[in-house]
């Protein structure tokens, strides 16, 4: 599976930002409930966090073939990746700094994290795409 990037370095943190969505799937679909408590959202949130779980899946599959085929010709993959990523960790800090939600806090330094390995690991097979 390493050997179809070519990087090794690049296919860890990206392995591990596979990791870290998945780990985002499994909250989302299967313990929503209790996701949603934790972060001061009531029931109504059920449906949202779910399709939030679906597109973590969809991304974690995307990724998961690109570790089969490699990453030649993903272009347009990445970046749509690397935009909903930014997206992602823009709004957190957003509502941790701006809108003063406390309980996003954890959630905004993963996604912090998640952000950097997802960067590095573009930027080391960006040439391939």
């Amino acid at each position: 599976m390493l050997q179809k990037y070519n990087d090794t370095a690049a296919a860890i943190a990206l392995i591990i930002f596979l990791l870290g969505a998945l780990f985002y799937v499994a909250q989302l679909l299967f313990t929503t409930e209790s996701w949603l408590a934790q972060n001061g959202i009531g029931p109504e949130g059920i449906g949202l966090a779910r399709v939030l779980g679906f597109t973590w899946l969809g991304i974690s599959v995307g990724l998961i073939l690109t570790f089969t085929k490699g990453p030649d010709g993903q272009h347009m993959f990445f970046i749509a990746l690397l935009i909903a990523q930014i997206g992602i960790f823009l709004n957190l800090w957003h509502q941790h700094l701006i809108a003063n939600n406390s309980t996003i806090f954890d959630d905004a330094i993963i996604v912090s994290v998640l952000t950097a390995l997802l960067l590095f690991g573009y930027f080391k097979v960006r040439s391939r795409l």
